[in-house]
């Protein structure tokens, strides 16, 4: 077999072909859960959203957990988190879980990045793109794509110019993954990972977290995976949001507290929540409750 080199006054040369190996390999060697998020088994948690979990042990540990919204659920709504008025920064610091709870949510997640890591609640932050609670903006476009709410009840996923009149909700997102049902992430480092997927007609919503930087339970994915994982379950646009040590989901429990379903790694500490600038959460009517109501 001929051997070719490149002369030591062409680095260049040398660094494609380092990043050609690098983005094929662990694509084809690595990818994980190829298949299984078509056959999630799903269970209704509240009215308009259901739950799914997922544990795999190869290409390597991984667990997920996803939520499927049916935004047209009547009495079902999304909020982000608002702005902290005349208080020091855009939003205000605060545990998925508190976020929760202050906001009556049924369901939330993190959302979009922001400027301060950080283990105390209370501190002012920054979000790092576009964020709209109730219609009003917390923080203007930076030029991320973001998960933007309509006042039609529709959802989108979308680069700029963002629509100048009718989102009522948005919060924004590193990178858009699946755009018209095709892949377009490329990243292929492994983290813990926060996303949402839409439906084609906007009304179906996914959100995803994948734990991430715990060897032995959980390693964490790639977008690319995110984005084919999104496209198995019906999604054809895709949104990788904040992850890493803030990668968190939770959920209300039957006595109205807050319950994490994942097990996030702040500060590189196993089950350990980070205080997050941006959230996303999901208002919803206890299962039967449309039913008891007639």
């Amino acid at each position: 077999m001929r051997t070719i080199t490149f002369p030591s006054a062409c680095p260049a040369a040398w660094s494609f072909l380092a990043a050609a190996v690098m983005s094929t390999l662990p694509a084809q060697q690595c990818r994980a859960g190829e298949g299984a998020f078509s056959k999630l088994d799903w269970k209704p948690v509240f009215e308009g959203v259901s739950q799914a979990s997922l544990t795999l042990a190869a290409p390597r540990p991984l667990r997920a957990q996803v939520l499927k919204v049916s935004l047209a659920t009547p009495g079902l709504s999304v909020v982000a988190t608002p702005d902290n008025g005349d208080a020091p920064g855009e939003t205000t610091g605060q545990k998925t879980t508190n976020f929760l709870k202050a906001m009556k949510c049924q369901a939330a997640v993190n959302a979009g990045p922001f400027d301060k890591v950080s283990s105390q609640e209370g501190l002012g932050l920054d979000v790092s793109g576009l964020q709209v609670s109730g219609g009003k903006t917390v923080s203007p476009d930076n030029g991320y794509p973001a998960l933007i709410f309509l006042a039609d009840g529709t959802a989108r996923i979308q680069k700029k110019p963002f629509p100048g009149k009718g989102i009522q909700e948005a919060v924004c997102g590193f990178h858009i993954i699946l755009s018209g049902g095709k892949t377009v992430a490329t990243d292929l480092a492994l983290h813990p990972r926060t996303a949402a997927g839409l439906s084609a007609d906007g009304r179906t919503m996914w959100l995803l977290v994948v734990d991430g930087r715990q060897a032995g339970y959980s390693e964490g994915c790639t977008t690319v995976e995110m984005a084919e994982w999104f496209r198995d379950m019906g999604a054809v646009s895709g949104i990788n949001l904040d992850g890493g040590g803030t990668t968190t989901m939770v959920l209300q429990d039957a006595a109205g507290n807050p319950r994490i379903v994942n097990r996030p790694i702040h500060a590189g500490i196993p089950g350990l929540e980070r205080p997050a600038g941006s959230h996303l959460g999901i208002r919803a009517a206890a299962l039967g409750a449309a039913e008891g109501g007639k």
